[in-house]
């Protein structure tokens, strides 16, 4: 009996994306909100060592480099947020207003996954439900102490809580946590926060995964580079027919490339235009930075190559080829490789997958590769590249073990099946012998394929006028008192 296997090889590529933006209001004060804290302890380490775990996994992650700076000012230079001060606080020196914060702000995290299943934090949570957070004197100054540690606590990855002595001996306490323990908590996040960029680095090293970065501030670059063309409806105001930022965006980029490269010692070869937002502009500028690569999303691929995606009920594509397949974009001054994600994907995996049974979702999804690989079959093409590109922090906290078990199934059904293969997005660029000529690039975003979420409204387009004129006024300012003299305006 000979055995035919009717399977083509189909390659993968998980590329997680990381970014939070600056939440300081000063360069020396404290940031005003936790969430590049709490997402470090939770995500940026946790999502990393999973390829570790596989020997046959590799992953890519894009990282914004406000992100990376943030991630080491905490820990490296020991910056703090308001969170984590009133955490290190002793209970009898809170404010009334900082009791009121604190009633108003920590018990900011999902209630089925992070709140309920602790008995304490769930019983303080009811407590404070039932009252309001109007009357401060609801809770004593030790479940004010109670609150702010269990807070920190949740929010740690459940495996680096389990695997820490000193981590799982104070999740074990429970409650009556002493000022000593609360400053011990946010010590034991530096420790991990403190891991993310070795590992990340180690990691690289191993060509276990593979880093990209996006432009320094998460600029929306095509309205940077060509805002006049961006805009669809006339232009209400004589100051936008010349926004003068073509420069801002180039530097964002290259300060994007050379700070990721500063960190890590190898220079991204891919770019994450923020919310895949492309143009033939923004194409050009970064192959001129030396970009190798860049991603959008598969409505910006539809528009491009003129064809729609049909997909039924479910969300299957009922022809997947064009989208299985990478480009290079030639133009007289450009020369750039693109892919394209599934659309259907990311949502699932950020706002479905996270209410059903992990097991059963991580097979469903590992069932839609399937589909997607026995509509290859009939291709003439040996090379087939499906591309699961999203949010890699914010959707974790909803699923059970912080998506533990999910992962942990999606990963090991992937890698146990010899006819997929995952792989790091440079390296397959490279070997790739099949590469369709992408004569267009349509602009837009993933959002509707357009730029609406940023121009075309009166408030919006009043923003850009008033972003137009502090730039103006800034370049004045160090025209008259220059503050370095190697800074272009």
């Amino acid at each position: 009996i000979v055995i035919i296997n009717q399977s083509k090889k189909l390659s993968i590529v998980f590329y997680w994306h990381m970014h939070q933006p600056v939440y300081k209001l000063s360069v020396s004060g404290d940031y005003i909100m936790p969430w590049v804290r709490l997402h470090a302890v939770k995500d940026y380490l946790d999502m990393a060592l999973w390829a570790k775990k596989f020997d046959k996994l590799k992953l890519n992650f894009n990282y914004v480099p406000v992100l990376l700076d943030s991630i080491i000012n905490y820990g490296e230079k020991g910056a703090h947020d308001i969170h984590s001060r009133l955490t290190i606080t002793p209970a009898e020196k809170l404010t009334n207003e900082d009791k009121v914060f604190i009633l108003n702000n920590f018990l900011d995290a999902n209630y089925q996954t992070m709140i309920l299943p602790n008995p304490e934090y769930h019983r303080l949570y009811q407590k404070i439900q039932s009252s309001g957070t109007h009357d401060i004197s609801i809770l004593t100054d030790q479940e004010y102490a109670d609150l702010t540690a269990l807070f920190n606590l949740v929010w740690i990855d459940p495996s680096l809580r389990n695997s820490n002595t000193e981590l799982k001996k104070l999740f074990k306490k429970g409650k009556n946590y002493t000022v000593e323990d609360r400053i011990q908590i946010i010590e034991l996040q530096r420790e991990i926060i403190r891991k993310i960029i070795p590992t990340l680095k180690k990691l690289i090293e191993k060509n276990k995964i593979e880093i990209t970065t996006s432009p320094y501030y998460h600029p929306i670059l095509p309205i940077l580079l060509d805002y006049k063309n961006i805009k669809k409806t006339p232009i209400p105001d004589e100051e936008l027919s010349n926004l003068k930022t073509e420069l801002d965006a180039k530097m964002q980029t290259k300060m994007a490339l050379d700070r990721v490269e500063e960190i890590f010692g190898v220079r991204p070869k891919g770019i994450w235009p923020s919310e895949h937002c492309v143009s033939g502009k923004t194409l050009e500028m970064f192959s001129q930075l030396g970009v190798e690569w860049s991603i959008s999303d598969e409505g910006i691929l539809a528009s491009s190559i003129n064809f729609e995606f049909e997909h039924d009920f479910k969300g299957y594509h009922k022809e997947p080829y064009h989208l299985l397949k990478t480009y290079q974009y030639k133009t007289k001054n450009s020369d750039i490789k693109m892919i394209f994600r599934d659309s259907t994907i990311p949502n699932l995996i950020s706002f479905e997958y996270q209410n059903h049974n992990p097991i059963a979702t991580a097979n469903d999804l590992y069932d839609r590769i399937k589909v997607m690989q026995s509509q290859i079959l009939s291709s003439p093409d040996n090379e087939h590249l499906l591309t699961i590109a999203l949010d890699g922090e914010n959707c974790w906290e909803n699923y059970l073990e912080d998506g533990t078990s999910f992962l942990k199934t999606l990963y090991t059904l992937i890698t146990e099946d010899e006819t997929l293969e995952t792989v790091l997005i440079s390296d397959y660029l490279k070997n790739s012998k099949e590469n369709k000529i992408l004569n267009k690039i349509s602009s837009g975003s993933w959002i509707n394929r357009n730029f609406k979420l940023w121009v075309d409204e009166p408030v919006k387009d009043l923003a850009w006028v008033y972003l137009r004129r502090v730039r103006q006024d800034f370049s004045e300012f160090v025209k008259r008192e220059p503050l370095n003299p190697n800074i272009e305006l």
